[in-house]
């Protein structure tokens, strides 16, 4: 596609700084989702105001984490094909998504085998759940086995994704895009109303097991898909971006998530017997956080203010080794009594503690394992866990392009 003077828009790999922050701050909310679980849940009421879904809610941090993974995946064939190129090398695709994922997981999967075999810290897994988690099988259906590390379930939905997306990129086309919205909608909508009559006599979390797999996912992955064709349209059309219009986006993405947030706050009690939040929380959150990171792509202010900082920036960077050490920190906290002298409630002790020795572990992850192997093929990216390749206009705000363009 031509932009506005006949020209072919250039292609180049860039990070979106307020998009790295904003995955630093969820990375933060779930870890604070689960010091709160942890510090025994208690209302958080400031005078005749309810805070306590931004803490119960944290768990939705994941949510965004899937949406924005769409987003940035996305953005390099919506760039190819509206620039006319060659779609993205799979075997490229396939090398950066195993670098990505493979190298920090498995080494902490060897850290904690040898802490069970060990010193008895935790469990020493079987053959069949070592294997599975090797193969991110955690969770995953009537195939999957225990995750040895709790959080880790999620790994298998994203792999699932990172298998159909270059099918779903097909469809982001004119004509076409309306296709794989309804798709996704459908495909979501059949798999949760016909998987939870399967598994109602189940415990809570077999339901979760069984409707929180990709099919019962899919819409809110789409969504992000969605708003990086969006947004790369809008580039390689050379349409101005108003930052008004755009922070008035990104304030309705927010106010948008948080109604979602109190929603399903106070429908917990019913939500997994089959309230109707159950079957479209999930697609509405990730049209909500579709709606920010569009915004925030396409230069709100607002997005700026709140996003983009050098101490969320840096907690986006190593948000996988965050996420992934966070709940065994908790866990070796607990088990080791640390707070037991200290009476009273223990977050505000809790949170500083496991915030930081999570973010030590991470960062020894980030330096010593994630960086070497993301970097093989890109020596020149500054930030390749945070770059993608996009379409650039001379005005795309926010962009920190690396050296090597396409």
């Amino acid at each position: 596609m031509a932009s506005t003077d006949g020209t072919l828009p250039r292609s180049a790999t860039a990070e979106l700084t307020p998009l790295t922050g904003l995955r630093g701050l969820a990375a933060l909310w779930v870890l604070v989702y689960h010091v709160w679980v942890e510090s025994t849940p208690r209302l958080m009421p400031l005078g005749p105001l309810d805070f306590t879904p931004l803490f119960s809610g944290g768990w939705a941090g994941v949510d965004i984490f899937f949406t924005l993974s769409a987003f940035l995946l996305t953005l390099p064939y919506a760039s190819r094909q509206l620039a006319g190129a060659p779609p993205p090398s799979l075997r490229n695709y396939w090398l950066r998504r195993v670098q990505r994922i493979l190298p920090a997981y498995y080494g902490q999967l060897l850290v904690l085998i040898a802490l069970a075999a060990v010193f008895a810290i935790g469990n020493v897994p079987s053959i069949g759940q070592l294997v599975g988690n090797l193969l991110l099988l955690n969770n995953l259906g009537p195939l999957g086995v225990t995750p040895i590390n709790p959080v880790t379930y999620t790994l298998s939905i994203e792999f699932s994704f990172y298998l159909l997306l270059p099918l779903l990129a097909l469809l982001l086309r004119p004509g076409r895009w309306p296709w794989l919205a309804l798709g996704a909608i459908a495909i979501t909508q059949v798999w949760r109303h016909w998987m939870l009559p399967l598994v109602i006599a189940e415990p809570v979390p077999l339901r979760v097991i069984a409707l929180e797999q990709l099919p019962g996912r899919l819409d809110q992955f789409v969504a992000g898909m969605l708003a990086a064709y969006a947004w790369t349209r809008a580039v390689a059309k050379g349409r101005s971006a108003n930052a008004l219009t755009n922070d008035a986006l990104l304030l309705a993405g927010i106010a948008a998530f948080a109604i979602l947030l109190w929603g399903i706050h106070y429908a917990s009690q019913t939500y997994w017997d089959g309230h109707w939040l159950l079957y479209v929380w999930h697609g509405l959150a990730g049209i909500a956080t579709a709606t920010i990171l569009y915004a925030s792509a396409r230069g709100s202010t607002l997005a700026r203010r709140l996003f983009d900082h050098a101490p969320l920036r840096w907690l986006g960077l190593v948000s996988f080794g965050v996420y992934l050490w966070h709940f065994p920190v908790l866990q070796w906290l607990g088990q080791s009594h640390a707070l037991a002298a200290i009476d009273g409630y223990h977050l505000p002790w809790l949170l500083p503690l496991v915030l930081a020795l999570s973010c030590a572990i991470a960062a020894i992850s980030y330096r010593w394992i994630e960086l070497p192997f993301l970097r093989r093929g890109r020596p020149s990216a500054l930030h390749p866990q945070a770059s993608t390749e996009m379409i650039l206009a001379a005005d795309t705000p926010d962009a920190h392009t690396d050296r090597n363009e396409h």
